[in-house]
């Protein structure tokens, strides 16, 4: 079990560095769209803001899935990528159909997986929460100023 939890750690390491950049991205985007004004001064563009937010998001997620079904495919379990990326990303959602299970000697990356993509879309949701929270900030400021 030694092997499959360094296995693990070295995995959710390097997704988690890959989040971060991702998240790093996301905030410098969603500040350059408030500086130049394209975000909290309309609905539509608030909406335009949150959906650019939304899908930054997503791939960054599913960029973390590949990254596990790299690893799944690497330590022997699945031949094909695509195999390996459907098994992850029921385990990184924790969706868990049950129909790929992992043999017995890795079977404990996918918990951990489900561990870390459980951790990574808490953080999702707190970087969408604080830029809603923000967009919203800036339009009540703005509309107060208007009266």
């Amino acid at each position: 079990m030694i092997r499959e939890l360094l296995v693990a750690s070295g995995v959710f390491l390097v997704t988690l560095l890959c989040y971060a950049l991702a998240t790093a991205l996301i905030i410098r985007i969603t500040v350059h769209l408030m500086r130049i004004g394209f975000t909290g001064l309309g609905f539509w563009q608030n909406v335009a803001g949150m959906m650019i937010v939304s899908l930054l998001t997503a791939m960054a997620h599913l960029i973390q899935i590949g990254l596990w079904a790299i690893a799944l495919v690497l330590v022997g379990e699945f031949s094909s990528f695509q195999t390996a990326f459907y098994c992850s990303a029921q385990n990184y959602t924790a969706l868990g159909y049950g129909d790929m299970i992992l043999s017995e000697r890795w079977r404990m990356l996918g918990p951990l997986e489900a561990i870390s993509g459980l951790l990574l879309f808490g953080l999702s949701t707190a970087v969408m929460f604080a830029v809603m929270s923000r967009l919203i900030a800036t339009r009540l400021r703005l509309q107060r100023g208007r009266t």
